[in-house]
């Protein structure tokens, strides 16, 4: 399919009568962001921090870039890439692990114990993890012994899809952040570079070709297993953001140099962020992500040495290790929408601005929704909010964002 370039969006702009950054350059003035789905305000808010402190401002040091971190899932884009690619492998079984690989990567780093709640089976009964794992493991020999490719009806495939989405959630849920993040991508081990950057990208072609929803995946009843028959709804279809393409583009533009941290494997994330055919077009080595060994130049089970878990707190470590130490200053700008974010949104002295993805979420994001909420009238706010409706993926020019299955927008997570 033909992705959105940099170039077409602000083509697009011209169409639309938006005059693109270049004009401005060409003026001698700090470069505008095409108007395109920004919420009015918060987009000014960012244009004048890059007035401020681009090379467009007297004040601006060459030997002192600023620079901005954006994290990647649901923020740069709209879905999860990674979890889409779990979703692409489970769907055309395009593990290359061995079944005895499998059972190691499945079951490395979680605790043995039951999950209770809202991760029981359709009859309400509590599975323990040995259970699911053995039902892992008994599905993927199969699928893994056959000469053929199973069919996407195949109840073999059906039971392992629905168990490895219904295991990555549970542990993402009730176990320590990093090790949901180290499991989903043991899934990919033995895959080469080539070939895993192959996957990712034949994954998000066919996802940002899907409609933006929800879809349930069951165990069917001829595989119950030793954990019962289990349903977990997972979200369909990846977006671009061509906002975020130009904000990158203007401020690289400016002088401010642009970096990705990102909660998913660095590879899978380099494959969306520095491919020009998706419009992102960043540097290679300003992406940062979850790392992992690679020896014999095929991803590995065990973690790179020396590096961070990127998930929350792990983000700060890792910026502060690839940038702020040797820099000596913080991020000017930072960008993100969830709970993972939180940490690199509030831990740095040195950052003017937030800015923040509205997924009318609670927990500690929306503390900062919130926050941002009620600094609308504020002219210099700490954080500003950018609205997007769920049912497409698109942004809205609003502050406001529509939640998946609802029309109507909202600021702030309400509870009744």
């Amino acid at each position: 399919m033909k992705f959105l370039t940099r170039r077409t969006m602000l083509a697009a702009g011209i169409t639309a009568g938006i005059s693109p950054s270049l004009p401005a350059w060409a003026a001698g003035c700090a470069p505008a962001l095409a108007p395109l789905k920004w919420a009015p305000r918060t987009r000014r808010i960012i244009e004048r921090l890059i007035a401020i402190h681009g090379n467009a401002a007297a004040s601006y040091n060459p030997a002192r870039r600023p620079y901005a971190v954006f994290d990647w899932d649901n923020t740069c884009i709209a879905g999860d890439c990674e979890e889409s690619l779990l979703h692409y492998t489970a769907n055309h079984f395009a593990f290359t692990m061995s079944a005895e690989t499998f059972a190691q990567a499945t079951a490395r780093d979680v605790p043995a114990h039951t999950f209770t709640g809202p991760f029981r089976t359709v009859c309400g009964q509590n599975i323990r993890f040995r259970d699911l794992h053995a039902d892992l493991c008994a599905d993927y020999a199969l699928l893994s012994a056959r000469s053929m490719p199973p069919a996407p009806t195949d109840p073999v495939l059906l039971s392992l899809r629905s168990k490895l989405v219904f295991a990555y959630d549970a542990i993402n849920a009730t176990c320590n952040g990093d090790i949901a993040c180290r499991w989903i991508i043991r899934l990919l081990a033995g895959h080469d570079a080539t070939g895993l950057a192959a996957l990712a990208k034949a994954s998000n072609s066919w996802h940002l070709a899907q409609g933006m929803g929800q879809e349930t995946w069951i165990t069917p009843h001829t595989r119950a297993g030793q954990a019962g028959i289990v349903a977990r709804p997972i979200q369909t279809g990846l977006r671009l953001t061509p906002e975020i393409a130009n904000l990158q583009s203007v401020l690289q533009q400016a002088g401010i140099d642009v970096y990705v941290c990102s909660a998913s494997l660095e590879e899978v994330v380099a494959v969306f962020a520095t491919d020009p055919d998706y419009g992102y077009d960043l540097p290679r080595q300003n992406i940062m992500g979850v790392r992992m060994d690679w020896s014999g130049g095929r991803l590995g089970l065990d973690a790179a040495p020396h590096w961070p878990v990127t998930y929350r707190t792990g983000k700060v470590r890792a910026i502060r290790q690839a940038l702020a130490g040797a820099r000596g200053y913080g991020p000017l700008l930072v960008c993100g929408d969830s709970d993972g974010d939180y940490a690199m949104l509030t831990e740095f002295p040195d950052t003017r601005l937030g800015l923040v993805v509205n997924r009318l979420s609670s927990g500690p994001i929306g503390t900062i929704a919130s926050r941002a909420a009620a600094q609308l009238s504020v002219p210099q706010p700490r954080f500003v909010l950018q609205g997007r409706d769920e049912n497409t993926g698109e942004w809205r020019p609003s502050e406001q964002s529509i939640p998946m299955g609802s029309r109507l927008p909202a600021l702030v997570v309400t509870h009744s």
